[in-house]
Protein backbone atom coordinates (compact mmCIF):
# COMPACT_ATOMS: atom_id res chain seq x y z
CA UNK A 1 0.00 0.00 0.00
CA UNK A 2 3.09 2.27 1.22
CA UNK A 3 4.53 1.93 -2.81
CA UNK A 4 1.33 2.26 -4.78
CA UNK A 5 0.83 5.31 -2.31
CA UNK A 6 4.54 6.60 -3.51
CA UNK A 7 4.19 5.79 -7.23
CA UNK A 8 0.50 7.73 -7.33
CA UNK A 9 2.63 10.66 -6.06
CA UNK A 10 5.48 10.41 -8.11
CA UNK A 11 2.98 10.29 -10.83
CA UNK A 12 1.57 13.51 -10.32
CA UNK A 13 4.50 15.27 -9.87
CA UNK A 14 6.16 17.41 -13.10
CA UNK A 15 8.45 15.35 -15.04
CA UNK A 16 10.86 17.77 -14.80
CA UNK A 17 13.14 19.17 -11.88
CA UNK A 18 12.98 22.85 -12.93
CA UNK A 19 9.49 23.27 -11.36
CA UNK A 20 8.96 22.11 -8.04
CA UNK A 21 5.41 22.45 -7.24
CA UNK A 22 6.65 23.18 -3.26
CA UNK A 23 7.09 26.35 -4.49
CA UNK A 24 3.81 27.52 -3.81
CA UNK A 25 3.59 29.94 -1.02
CA UNK A 26 1.18 29.59 1.69
CA UNK A 27 0.68 32.03 4.79
CA UNK A 28 3.26 34.24 3.56
CA UNK A 29 1.74 34.94 0.60
CA UNK A 30 -1.38 36.19 2.47
CA UNK A 31 0.73 38.47 4.71
CA UNK A 32 2.36 39.85 0.92
CA UNK A 33 5.79 38.94 1.75
CA UNK A 34 8.17 38.96 -1.32
CA UNK A 35 8.33 35.46 -2.80
CA UNK A 36 11.41 33.56 -2.56
CA UNK A 37 14.10 34.09 -5.85
CA UNK A 38 13.23 32.17 -8.73
CA UNK A 39 16.82 30.43 -8.42
CA UNK A 40 15.54 29.25 -4.94
CA UNK A 41 12.08 28.53 -5.71
CA UNK A 42 10.94 28.33 -8.96
CA UNK A 43 7.31 29.10 -9.40
CA UNK A 44 4.81 26.73 -9.69
CA UNK A 45 3.71 25.24 -13.37
CA UNK A 46 0.55 26.53 -13.61
CA UNK A 47 -2.02 29.04 -11.79
CA UNK A 48 -3.55 27.85 -8.52
CA UNK A 49 -6.89 29.05 -10.31
CA UNK A 50 -6.57 26.23 -12.41
CA UNK A 51 -6.76 23.45 -9.37
CA UNK A 52 -10.23 24.55 -8.46
CA UNK A 53 -12.24 21.08 -7.49
CA UNK A 54 -15.90 21.74 -7.19
CA UNK A 55 -18.33 23.53 -9.34
CA UNK A 56 -19.76 26.25 -6.46
CA UNK A 57 -20.53 29.43 -7.57
CA UNK A 58 -17.98 31.76 -6.95
CA UNK A 59 -20.65 34.58 -6.78
CA UNK A 60 -22.25 32.73 -3.71
CA UNK A 61 -19.07 31.75 -2.17
CA UNK A 62 -17.63 34.98 -2.59
CA UNK A 63 -20.38 37.15 -0.37
CA UNK A 64 -19.88 34.48 2.36
CA UNK A 65 -19.81 35.75 6.33
CA UNK A 66 -20.51 34.62 9.39
CA UNK A 67 -22.30 37.62 10.90
CA UNK A 68 -25.60 38.08 8.96
CA UNK A 69 -27.46 42.25 8.41
CA UNK A 70 -29.54 41.68 11.46
CA UNK A 71 -26.50 41.00 13.69
CA UNK A 72 -23.87 43.75 12.11
CA UNK A 73 -26.38 46.53 11.64
CA UNK A 74 -24.65 46.81 7.79
CA UNK A 75 -26.57 46.73 4.59
CA UNK A 76 -26.40 43.50 2.55
CA UNK A 77 -25.36 45.19 -0.65
CA UNK A 78 -21.96 47.24 0.91
CA UNK A 79 -20.18 46.31 -1.50
CA UNK A 80 -21.95 45.37 -4.49
CA UNK A 81 -21.69 48.16 -6.92
CA UNK A 82 -17.91 48.61 -6.02
CA UNK A 83 -15.40 46.59 -8.32
CA UNK A 84 -13.89 43.96 -6.71
CA UNK A 85 -10.50 44.72 -7.24
CA UNK A 86 -11.08 48.24 -5.80
CA UNK A 87 -12.39 46.48 -2.87
CA UNK A 88 -9.71 44.01 -2.64
CA UNK A 89 -7.03 46.42 -2.37
CA UNK A 90 -8.50 48.55 -0.07
CA UNK A 91 -9.02 45.72 2.34
CA UNK A 92 -5.46 44.85 1.76
CA UNK A 93 -4.19 48.58 2.62
CA UNK A 94 -6.29 49.29 5.12
CA UNK A 95 -4.23 50.07 8.18
CA UNK A 96 -3.25 48.16 11.18
CA UNK A 97 -4.76 50.29 14.27
CA UNK A 98 -7.17 51.91 16.28
CA UNK A 99 -8.66 51.33 19.93
CA UNK A 100 -10.78 47.99 20.36
CA UNK A 101 -14.11 49.11 18.75
CA UNK A 102 -12.69 50.71 15.47
CA UNK A 103 -10.69 47.46 14.79
CA UNK A 104 -14.38 45.50 15.69
CA UNK A 105 -15.81 47.23 13.45
CA UNK A 106 -13.39 46.80 10.75
CA UNK A 107 -13.26 43.24 11.76
CA UNK A 108 -17.42 43.43 11.24
CA UNK A 109 -16.64 44.64 7.91
CA UNK A 110 -14.83 41.52 6.98
CA UNK A 111 -16.83 38.69 8.52
CA UNK A 112 -20.20 40.32 7.33
CA UNK A 113 -23.06 38.09 5.37
CA UNK A 114 -23.44 40.58 1.88
CA UNK A 115 -24.27 40.55 -1.76
CA UNK A 116 -20.79 40.04 -3.57
CA UNK A 117 -19.34 42.71 -5.85
CA UNK A 118 -21.30 42.59 -8.96
CA UNK A 119 -17.97 41.88 -11.00
CA UNK A 120 -16.44 39.71 -9.42
CA UNK A 121 -14.19 36.87 -10.80
CA UNK A 122 -13.44 33.38 -8.88
CA UNK A 123 -13.53 34.19 -4.80
CA UNK A 124 -10.71 37.58 -4.70
CA UNK A 125 -13.64 39.75 -2.51
CA UNK A 126 -13.47 36.12 0.22
CA UNK A 127 -9.43 35.42 -0.41
CA UNK A 128 -8.66 39.03 0.05
CA UNK A 129 -10.98 39.02 3.50
CA UNK A 130 -9.73 35.62 4.80
CA UNK A 131 -5.85 37.05 4.18
CA UNK A 132 -6.76 39.97 6.23
CA UNK A 133 -7.67 38.01 9.16
CA UNK A 134 -4.65 35.88 9.32
CA UNK A 135 -2.26 38.81 8.63
CA UNK A 136 -4.22 40.44 11.84
CA UNK A 137 -3.98 37.58 13.59
CA UNK A 138 -7.68 36.48 13.51
CA UNK A 139 -7.49 32.43 13.00
CA UNK A 140 -10.41 31.93 14.72
CA UNK A 141 -12.21 34.33 12.25
CA UNK A 142 -10.53 33.27 9.34
CA UNK A 143 -11.28 29.19 9.99
CA UNK A 144 -15.10 30.07 10.36
CA UNK A 145 -14.87 32.40 7.08
CA UNK A 146 -13.58 29.37 5.06
CA UNK A 147 -15.47 27.02 6.81
CA UNK A 148 -18.49 29.01 6.11
CA UNK A 149 -17.34 29.48 2.19
CA UNK A 150 -16.81 25.76 1.80
CA UNK A 151 -13.35 24.39 0.89
CA UNK A 152 -14.26 24.15 -2.96
CA UNK A 153 -10.31 24.87 -4.20
CA UNK A 154 -7.19 24.99 -3.86
CA UNK A 155 -6.54 28.58 -2.65
CA UNK A 156 -9.12 28.02 0.48
CA UNK A 157 -7.60 24.30 1.11
CA UNK A 158 -4.57 26.31 1.72
CA UNK A 159 -5.32 28.81 4.06
CA UNK A 160 -7.47 26.39 5.72
CA UNK A 161 -4.42 24.26 6.54
CA UNK A 162 -2.63 27.44 7.29
CA UNK A 163 -4.71 27.68 10.45
CA UNK A 164 -4.75 24.17 11.14
CA UNK A 165 -1.22 24.06 11.45
CA UNK A 166 -0.76 27.35 13.94
CA UNK A 167 -3.98 26.38 16.19
CA UNK A 168 -2.86 22.49 16.50
CA UNK A 169 -5.95 21.87 14.77
CA UNK A 170 -4.78 20.44 11.59
CA UNK A 171 -6.57 16.76 11.52
CA UNK A 172 -9.42 18.31 9.38
CA UNK A 173 -7.40 19.93 6.38
CA UNK A 174 -4.72 16.03 6.53
CA UNK A 175 -8.07 14.07 5.89
CA UNK A 176 -9.26 16.37 2.99
CA UNK A 177 -5.90 16.52 1.66
CA UNK A 178 -6.25 12.70 1.89
CA UNK A 179 -9.11 12.38 0.42
CA UNK A 180 -8.36 14.67 -2.91
CA UNK A 181 -4.78 15.27 -3.34
CA UNK A 182 -5.50 17.30 -5.87
CA UNK A 183 -5.99 20.43 -3.16
CA UNK A 184 -2.27 20.59 -2.43
CA UNK A 185 0.20 20.14 -5.14
CA UNK A 186 2.85 20.11 -2.83
CA UNK A 187 4.81 17.24 -0.96
CA UNK A 188 5.80 18.77 1.88
CA UNK A 189 2.18 18.99 3.06
CA UNK A 190 1.90 15.39 2.56
CA UNK A 191 4.75 14.64 4.35
CA UNK A 192 3.64 16.77 7.22
CA UNK A 193 0.28 14.77 7.57
CA UNK A 194 1.62 11.20 7.12
CA UNK A 195 3.92 11.95 9.82
CA UNK A 196 1.20 14.02 11.98
CA UNK A 197 -0.71 10.39 11.59
CA UNK A 198 2.29 8.43 12.83
CA UNK A 199 3.24 6.54 9.22
CA UNK A 200 6.81 7.78 9.70
CA UNK A 201 7.65 5.14 7.00
CA UNK A 202 5.22 6.54 4.30
CA UNK A 203 6.86 9.92 4.67
CA UNK A 204 9.87 8.95 4.27
CA UNK A 205 9.43 7.08 1.21
CA UNK A 206 7.78 10.41 0.00
CA UNK A 207 10.46 12.60 1.06
CA UNK A 208 12.46 9.81 -1.14
CA UNK A 209 10.43 10.08 -4.30
CA UNK A 210 10.65 13.60 -3.75
CA UNK A 211 14.40 14.14 -3.97
CA UNK A 212 14.48 11.77 -6.80
CA UNK A 213 12.02 13.94 -9.16
CA UNK A 214 13.83 16.98 -7.74
CA UNK A 215 10.52 18.34 -5.71
CA UNK A 216 12.50 20.20 -3.24
CA UNK A 217 14.95 22.96 -2.79
CA UNK A 218 18.61 22.15 -0.79
CA UNK A 219 17.09 23.71 2.34
CA UNK A 220 13.80 22.31 2.48
CA UNK A 221 14.89 18.99 1.49
CA UNK A 222 17.06 19.55 4.74
CA UNK A 223 14.48 20.68 6.83
CA UNK A 224 11.80 17.66 6.02
CA UNK A 225 14.91 14.90 6.59
CA UNK A 226 15.11 17.00 10.20
CA UNK A 227 11.70 17.23 11.22
CA UNK A 228 11.21 13.19 10.25
CA UNK A 229 14.66 12.33 11.66
CA UNK A 230 15.77 15.24 14.65
CA UNK A 231 18.27 12.91 15.86
CA UNK A 232 20.49 12.46 12.94
CA UNK A 233 20.86 15.91 12.78
CA UNK A 234 21.42 16.64 16.26
CA UNK A 235 24.95 17.61 15.51
CA UNK A 236 24.81 19.26 12.35
CA UNK A 237 24.34 23.13 11.45
CA UNK A 238 20.68 24.27 11.45
CA UNK A 239 19.33 24.70 7.51
CA UNK A 240 19.19 28.90 6.91
CA UNK A 241 15.88 30.57 7.62
CA UNK A 242 13.89 30.20 3.96
CA UNK A 243 12.36 33.51 2.77
CA UNK A 244 9.75 33.87 2.62
CA UNK A 245 9.51 31.98 5.90
CA UNK A 246 5.99 29.65 5.41
CA UNK A 247 3.45 28.47 7.92
CA UNK A 248 4.86 24.76 7.39
CA UNK A 249 8.06 25.74 7.78
CA UNK A 250 7.63 27.87 10.52
CA UNK A 251 5.52 24.83 12.41
CA UNK A 252 8.22 22.17 11.39
CA UNK A 253 11.36 24.12 12.20
CA UNK A 254 9.27 25.03 15.75
CA UNK A 255 8.94 21.60 15.88
CA UNK A 256 12.32 20.14 15.96
CA UNK A 257 13.52 23.46 18.28
CA UNK A 258 15.50 25.43 15.38
CA UNK A 259 15.80 29.21 15.70
CA UNK A 260 13.30 31.96 14.77
CA UNK A 261 14.07 34.93 12.81
CA UNK A 262 15.86 37.98 14.55
CA UNK A 263 12.53 40.38 14.11
CA UNK A 264 9.34 39.80 15.12
CA UNK A 265 6.89 37.33 13.92
CA UNK A 266 3.86 37.60 12.10
CA UNK A 267 0.49 37.72 14.55
CA UNK A 268 -0.77 34.38 12.70
CA UNK A 269 2.43 32.85 14.01
CA UNK A 270 2.31 33.86 17.68
CA UNK A 271 -0.79 31.39 18.40
CA UNK A 272 1.48 28.79 18.97
CA UNK A 273 3.10 30.73 21.62
CA UNK A 274 0.18 31.24 23.67
CA UNK A 275 -0.60 27.65 24.43
CA UNK A 276 -1.16 26.51 27.77
CA UNK A 277 2.09 23.89 27.69
CA UNK A 278 4.31 27.26 26.27
CA UNK A 279 6.78 28.88 28.73
CA UNK A 280 4.82 31.34 30.95
CA UNK A 281 7.01 34.34 29.99
CA UNK A 282 6.80 33.13 26.24
CA UNK A 283 2.86 32.60 26.60
CA UNK A 284 2.47 36.05 28.44
CA UNK A 285 4.76 38.46 25.64
CA UNK A 286 2.61 35.86 22.54
CA UNK A 287 -0.31 36.75 24.30
CA UNK A 288 0.26 40.57 24.98
CA UNK A 289 1.22 41.23 21.53
CA UNK A 290 -2.25 39.66 20.02
CA UNK A 291 -4.17 41.30 22.72
CA UNK A 292 -2.90 44.76 21.91
CA UNK A 293 -3.50 44.04 17.88
CA UNK A 294 -6.53 43.02 18.70
CA UNK A 295 -6.01 39.31 17.55
CA UNK A 296 -7.28 37.80 20.47
CA UNK A 297 -9.93 39.35 23.31
CA UNK A 298 -8.72 39.90 26.86
CA UNK A 299 -9.32 36.37 28.40
CA UNK A 300 -6.51 34.86 26.39
CA UNK A 301 -4.19 37.38 28.52
CA UNK A 302 -5.79 37.23 31.59
CA UNK A 303 -5.60 33.26 31.69
CA UNK A 304 -1.96 33.32 30.71
CA UNK A 305 -1.33 35.81 33.52
CA UNK A 306 -2.88 33.27 35.85
CA UNK A 307 -1.04 30.06 34.59
CA UNK A 308 1.85 31.04 36.90
CA UNK A 309 3.75 32.64 39.17
CA UNK A 310 5.62 35.79 38.39
CA UNK A 311 9.26 34.90 38.23
CA UNK A 312 10.74 38.40 38.61
CA UNK A 313 9.59 41.93 38.81
CA UNK A 314 9.20 44.38 36.42
CA UNK A 315 7.08 44.66 32.81
CA UNK A 316 5.40 41.74 32.07
CA UNK A 317 5.82 40.11 35.64
CA UNK A 318 4.51 43.78 37.31
CA UNK A 319 1.56 43.21 35.79
CA UNK A 320 1.07 39.37 35.73
CA UNK A 321 1.30 39.98 39.69
CA UNK A 322 -1.33 42.95 39.39
CA UNK A 323 -3.94 40.21 38.17
CA UNK A 324 -3.24 37.97 41.18
CA UNK A 325 -3.53 40.92 43.52
CA UNK A 326 -6.90 41.56 42.13
CA UNK A 327 -7.83 38.10 42.39
CA UNK A 328 -6.61 38.09 45.70
CA UNK A 329 -8.95 40.92 47.32
CA UNK A 330 -11.86 39.31 44.71
CA UNK A 331 -11.34 36.47 47.34
CA UNK A 332 -10.75 38.00 50.97
CA UNK A 333 -14.28 40.45 49.52
CA UNK A 334 -12.83 43.35 51.35
CA UNK A 335 -14.14 46.44 49.73
CA UNK A 336 -10.39 48.68 51.17
CA UNK A 337 -8.49 45.74 49.29
CA UNK A 338 -10.42 45.35 45.95
CA UNK A 339 -10.02 49.05 45.90
CA UNK A 340 -6.63 48.92 46.25
CA UNK A 341 -6.23 45.91 43.92
CA UNK A 342 -8.26 48.26 41.22
CA UNK A 343 -5.75 51.07 41.66
CA UNK A 344 -2.89 49.71 41.80
CA UNK A 345 -3.19 47.49 38.51
CA UNK A 346 -5.39 50.39 36.41
CA UNK A 347 -1.83 52.50 36.87
CA UNK A 348 0.25 49.39 35.72
CA UNK A 349 -1.74 48.26 32.83
CA UNK A 350 -2.42 52.13 31.64
CA UNK A 351 1.23 52.64 31.46
CA UNK A 352 1.76 49.73 29.34
CA UNK A 353 -1.15 50.19 26.53
CA UNK A 354 -3.35 47.65 28.02
CA UNK A 355 -6.16 49.38 30.28
CA UNK A 356 -9.10 47.22 28.37
CA UNK A 357 -7.46 43.94 30.03
CA UNK A 358 -7.24 45.27 33.59
CA UNK A 359 -10.97 47.07 33.23
CA UNK A 360 -12.11 43.04 31.87
CA UNK A 361 -10.69 41.66 35.53
CA UNK A 362 -11.68 44.41 37.70
CA UNK A 363 -15.12 44.76 36.36
CA UNK A 364 -16.07 42.04 38.68
CA UNK A 365 -15.01 43.49 41.18
CA UNK A 366 -15.96 47.26 40.99
CA UNK A 367 -19.73 45.66 40.62
CA UNK A 368 -19.54 44.15 43.73
CA UNK A 369 -18.55 47.11 45.55
CA UNK A 370 -20.41 50.45 46.35
CA UNK A 371 -19.92 53.46 44.43
CA UNK A 372 -20.80 55.72 47.03
CA UNK A 373 -18.33 54.55 49.93
CA UNK A 374 -15.49 54.91 47.34
CA UNK A 375 -12.80 57.87 47.16
CA UNK A 376 -13.42 59.79 44.50
CA UNK A 377 -10.38 58.72 42.91
CA UNK A 378 -11.51 55.50 43.01
CA UNK A 379 -15.02 56.31 41.53
CA UNK A 380 -13.66 58.22 38.68
CA UNK A 381 -10.89 54.98 37.59
CA UNK A 382 -13.69 52.46 38.29
CA UNK A 383 -16.47 54.35 36.29
CA UNK A 384 -13.66 54.90 33.63
CA UNK A 385 -12.74 51.11 33.38
CA UNK A 386 -16.36 50.40 33.29
CA UNK A 387 -16.84 52.49 30.56
CA UNK A 388 -14.01 50.50 28.98
CA UNK A 389 -16.06 47.36 29.65
CA UNK A 390 -19.47 48.75 28.23
CA UNK A 391 -21.27 48.29 31.39
CA UNK A 392 -23.17 51.75 31.02
CA UNK A 393 -25.30 51.61 33.87
CA UNK A 394 -22.71 50.68 36.35
CA UNK A 395 -20.16 53.44 34.71
CA UNK A 396 -22.99 55.95 35.06
CA UNK A 397 -23.32 55.04 39.24
CA UNK A 398 -19.85 55.17 39.66
CA UNK A 399 -19.23 58.59 37.15
CA UNK A 400 -22.06 60.51 38.66
CA UNK A 401 -21.42 63.58 40.09
CA UNK A 402 -18.10 63.22 40.07
CA UNK A 403 -17.28 66.81 38.84
CA UNK A 404 -15.20 67.43 36.38
CA UNK A 405 -16.30 68.84 32.23
CA UNK A 406 -14.56 65.60 31.13
CA UNK A 407 -16.20 62.79 33.32
CA UNK A 408 -19.36 64.36 32.79
CA UNK A 409 -18.86 64.29 29.03
CA UNK A 410 -18.11 60.71 29.24
CA UNK A 411 -20.95 60.03 31.65
CA UNK A 412 -23.37 61.68 28.65
CA UNK A 413 -21.45 59.38 26.21
CA UNK A 414 -22.76 56.41 28.48
CA UNK A 415 -26.39 57.52 27.72
CA UNK A 416 -27.39 57.42 24.44
CA UNK A 417 -29.45 60.73 23.66
CA UNK A 418 -27.96 62.58 26.49
CA UNK A 419 -26.82 65.89 25.33
CA UNK A 420 -22.60 66.07 25.43
CA UNK A 421 -21.66 68.89 27.53
CA UNK A 422 -18.95 70.90 25.81
CA UNK A 423 -16.61 73.65 26.93
CA UNK A 424 -13.26 75.10 27.16
CA UNK A 425 -12.63 72.63 30.42
CA UNK A 426 -12.55 69.46 27.67
CA UNK A 427 -9.21 68.19 26.26
CA UNK A 428 -8.63 68.58 22.50
CA UNK A 429 -9.22 64.94 21.61
CA UNK A 430 -12.89 65.15 24.19
CA UNK A 431 -13.75 68.56 22.32
CA UNK A 432 -13.05 66.58 18.46
CA UNK A 433 -15.51 64.19 19.79
CA UNK A 434 -18.23 66.07 21.21
CA UNK A 435 -18.14 68.09 17.18
CA UNK A 436 -17.65 64.83 15.87
CA UNK A 437 -20.92 63.02 17.61
CA UNK A 438 -23.14 66.30 17.37
CA UNK A 439 -22.60 68.64 14.00
CA UNK A 440 -24.89 68.38 11.06
CA UNK A 441 -22.45 69.77 8.52
CA UNK A 442 -19.88 68.30 7.30
CA UNK A 443 -16.55 68.92 8.93
CA UNK A 444 -14.30 68.84 5.93
CA UNK A 445 -13.68 69.15 2.38
CA UNK A 446 -12.71 65.24 3.07
CA UNK A 447 -15.93 64.31 5.01
CA UNK A 448 -18.06 65.99 2.29
CA UNK A 449 -16.21 63.31 -0.29
CA UNK A 450 -16.47 60.36 1.67
CA UNK A 451 -20.09 61.21 2.65
CA UNK A 452 -21.00 61.28 -1.14
CA UNK A 453 -19.45 58.02 -1.64
CA UNK A 454 -21.65 56.71 1.48
CA UNK A 455 -24.32 57.80 -0.21
CA UNK A 456 -23.70 57.48 -3.61
CA UNK A 457 -23.93 53.58 -3.59
CA UNK A 458 -20.02 52.86 -2.48
CA UNK A 459 -21.19 52.24 1.19
CA UNK A 460 -18.58 49.49 2.25
CA UNK A 461 -15.94 51.70 0.78
CA UNK A 462 -16.77 54.82 2.13
CA UNK A 463 -16.53 52.65 5.91
CA UNK A 464 -13.38 51.80 5.55
CA UNK A 465 -12.29 55.37 4.43
CA UNK A 466 -14.02 56.26 8.04
CA UNK A 467 -11.56 54.00 9.80
CA UNK A 468 -8.69 54.64 8.01
CA UNK A 469 -8.85 58.58 9.59
CA UNK A 470 -9.49 56.53 12.99
CA UNK A 471 -6.86 53.68 13.16
CA UNK A 472 -4.05 56.17 14.33
CA UNK A 473 -6.22 55.31 17.76
CA UNK A 474 -4.85 57.34 20.89
CA UNK A 475 -2.70 59.51 18.10
CA UNK A 476 -5.41 60.32 16.13
CA UNK A 477 -5.59 64.24 14.33
CA UNK A 478 -8.36 65.67 16.49
CA UNK A 479 -9.76 67.10 12.94
CA UNK A 480 -9.41 63.12 11.64
CA UNK A 481 -10.67 62.09 14.68
CA UNK A 482 -14.08 64.62 14.28
CA UNK A 483 -14.71 63.77 10.44
CA UNK A 484 -14.66 60.22 11.52
CA UNK A 485 -16.91 59.99 13.85
CA UNK A 486 -19.45 61.93 12.18
CA UNK A 487 -19.30 60.10 8.97
CA UNK A 488 -19.77 56.49 11.34
CA UNK A 489 -22.89 58.97 12.37
CA UNK A 490 -23.65 59.50 8.56
CA UNK A 491 -23.35 55.63 8.03
CA UNK A 492 -25.86 54.89 10.60
CA UNK A 493 -23.76 53.82 13.15
CA UNK A 494 -23.91 56.20 16.13
CA UNK A 495 -23.54 53.19 18.62
CA UNK A 496 -19.71 52.50 17.06
CA UNK A 497 -19.52 56.25 17.12
CA UNK A 498 -19.96 56.69 20.66
CA UNK A 499 -17.50 53.87 21.56
CA UNK A 500 -14.71 54.78 19.37
CA UNK A 501 -15.15 58.14 21.09
CA UNK A 502 -15.34 56.91 24.73
CA UNK A 503 -12.20 54.23 24.36
CA UNK A 504 -10.02 57.23 22.09
CA UNK A 505 -10.94 59.64 25.25
CA UNK A 506 -10.09 56.66 28.38
CA UNK A 507 -6.81 55.05 26.27
CA UNK A 508 -4.85 58.10 25.87
CA UNK A 509 -1.81 58.26 28.19
CA UNK A 510 -2.53 59.79 31.42
CA UNK A 511 -5.80 60.15 30.59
Amino acid sequence: MIRLSVVLLAAALPATADTPRSAIPWLSESLAVEPDPPETRPPPPRPLDEIEVTPLSAPVRDGAGILPPATTGLPADLWQTSPAAEIARAIREHPQGGVPSTRELFRTLLLAETTPPGDVEGSAHLLARIDRLLRDGRLEEAEALIEAAGIGSASLFRRAFDVGLLTDRSEAACRALAASPSLSPTLPARIFCLARDGDWAAAELTLGVGREVGAFGASEDALLARFLDPVLYEDQPPPPLPIPLTTLDFVLRDAVALPRPPEPLPLAFLHLDIAPGQPLKTRITAAERLVRSGAVPSVSLLAAYRSGVPAASGGIWDRAAAIRRLDLAWETGSASEMAAAVLDADLIFSASGLRPVVAEAAAPLLRRMEPGTLALETRRRGGELLLLTRDWTWATLYLGATGDGLIQFLSALAQPGADLPAGPELPPIAAAAARGLTRADPPSERAAEIDARLTGGAYGLALLDALALLAAGTEVDPGDFETGLWLLRRAGLPDWARRIAIETTLLVPDA
